[in-house]
């Protein structure tokens, strides 16, 4: 993905060329997918698993002091925490983002992040930018990005020492998960579940205030791309002592198909609350970069309505949805789920996020950006 520091280029380009692959079979169906999303919106308020639900409201506005107007309705609904994710810091101060009311944001990094200069560099400057905005940060540890170390684990004692560092420099984030699309085939960790399994047992020893996602999926289908989700999941198990809290889904293949069932199918194989930890509508026809016409930048907005209105109400135990990416940076990325434009301009998927947020009562900073249509329509009522 050209937009993931360079670090990380090589591997996510080859998932994220993998994935293009799916999704453009996916969208070959799309149509019987559109039918088929009605009766499954229509099904899926009645499918809810007994373990753990979500909070009722919004996300807590941990700026409420500079943020005065995003604040939830008296009566709101019970609905899914929605965060972003970038790698990039600009969307962590535009006022576009800051007017939406969302708190939770979420990056991706080496696992030795620590000790490589520019990776380190631009974490610092992410997570300084996430504090002074009260944003509420999701780290998610990922392969080393350094020349020889990109397929190779380190050990447990290893990953801790480092962890124990990043606690240390940034004692204040505390919501981790353990490895990134610890499934897919170019992650050294698809066949090692064990390994993580460590990691993640000493993730929770050191820091047993902290929030740790087990490990984070991803629904590629295997045996081509991917060890299959429910297979890792239940290797995985065989190592740790208790069904973990907690676990991360990037379920982009399912939403961009508008199915459901790799999501339910996830859903039946952890009993822990479940995070979507990346997923967004994207514009690809499969492994090259394309334009963002107009069709295709309506139908990642549906994606995404599809994401926030669907997948997300599958079940109580989905918490958390951290769409994946603010803005684009040229006309033809050879990745692009942005909800903003690379000319600046905010996309129907933009709009989608803001409309499903202000249907659930979180109700934009006019003040701060008149971006959102709820601000819009007050600042020209007769419009």
């Amino acid at each position: 993905m050209p937009h993931r520091h360079r670090e990380l280029v090589p591997v996510r380009r080859s998932r994220r060329l993998a994935l293009l692959g799916v999704l453009a079979l996916c969208c070959a169906a799309c149509g019987s997918a559109a039918s088929h999303a009605h009766k499954v919106a229509q099904a899926s308020q009645h499918h809810s698993a007994s373990h753990g639900g979500r909070p009722t409201g919004s996300a807590p506005h941990r700026g409420q002091q500079h943020r005065t107007a995003a604040s939830p309705s008296a009566n709101p609904s019970s609905h899914v925490i929605v965060g972003v994710g970038d790698n990039k810091t600009e969307f962590l101060t535009d006022p576009r983002f800051l007017a939406l009311g969302i708190t939770h944001v979420r990056d991706d990094v080496p696992w030795d992040v620590l000790q490589e200069a520019f990776p380190n560099a631009r974490l610092a400057l992410w997570l300084s930018e996430a504090r002074r905005e009260h944003l509420t940060p999701l780290i998610s540890f990922d392969h080393s990005g350094i020349t020889g170390r990109r397929r190779e684990l380190p050990s447990v004692a290893e990953f801790s020492k480092l962890f124990l560092e990043f606690r240390a420099r940034y004692p204040w984030v505390t919501e981790f998960v353990t490895w990134d699309e610890v499934n897919f085939f170019l992650q050294p960790t698809s066949t090692d579940p064990q390994r993580v399994a460590g990691y993640y047992l000493a993730l929770l020893r050191d820091c047993p205030t902290c929030t740790i996602l087990a490990a984070d999926l991803l629904d590629l289908p295997g045996p081509q791309y991917a060890v299959p989700m429910v297979e890792w999941v239940h290797e995985f198990m065989r190592y740790v002592p208790t069904q973990p809290a907690y676990w991360g889904l990037n379920n982009y293949v399912g939403a961009n198909g508008l199915d459901t069932a790799s999501t339910l199918s996830f859903l039946r194989s952890v009993s822990g609350k479940v995070w979507f930890a990346e997923t967004a509508g994207v514009i690809s026809d499969g492994g090259r970069a394309v334009a963002a016409t107009a069709a295709r930048l309506e139908r990642q907005a549906t994606v995404d309505r599809f994401i926030l209105g669907t997948l997300a109400e599958l079940s109580q135990r989905i918490q958390r949805v951290y769409l994946y990416e603010w803005n684009a940076q040229t006309d033809h990325d050879g990745w692009d789920s942005a909800l903003i434009s690379a000319s600046g301009t905010p996309r129907p998927a933009y709009y989608a996020l803001a409309e499903s947020l202000a249907a659930w009562g979180i109700r934009p900073d006019c003040e701060i950006s008149t971006a959102p249509p709820a601000c819009a329509a007050a600042s020209n009522p007769a419009g």
